[in-house]
């Protein structure tokens, strides 16, 4: 088990290694100029994706091995998520703001403390809006 772990740490460490000398060698071509701002962002954004889909079903996987939970269950979950900003459109509206208590500067509404004075929101988590 030991030896499986140290494997899977050293894979992780050589794929950090791969992605920094990709990203290395995208800088550059940028620098070059050979490639616009927005093909980075969107390689960037693509490799972000990638991580979080992976992330995403590593955790669906341990939670329906330990819980018992099935598909069905994740895709009801899934519909009151969507549903919680009032619309079933496949997202969640991540961009409301509000303005924080202590300095009066436009925040999210997500966000746990004011990024800008540190003021606590008096959030239960970073997910709740109240």
């Amino acid at each position: 088990m030991i030896d499986f772990i140290w494997d899977m740490f050293q894979h992780r460490q050589i794929g950090d290694v791969q992605d920094e000398l990709r990203s290395n060698h995208e800088k550059d071509k940028y620098q070059d100029g050979k490639i616009s701002t927005n093909e980075v962002r969107l390689r960037e954004l693509e490799t972000r994706h990638e991580q979080l889909k992976l992330v995403t079903m590593a955790m669906w996987t341990l939670l329906k091995d330990h819980s018992g939970l099935t598909e069905g269950d994740l895709k009801r979950y899934i519909e009151k998520v969507d549903l919680m900003d009032g619309k079933a459109d496949g997202r969640v509206n991540t961009k409301e703001k509000c303005d924080c208590t202590k300095c009066g500067r436009t925040i999210l509404t997500s966000s746990l403390a004011c990024p800008y004075c540190g003021g606590d929101l008096h959030r239960k988590s970073a997910f709740s809006r109240v």
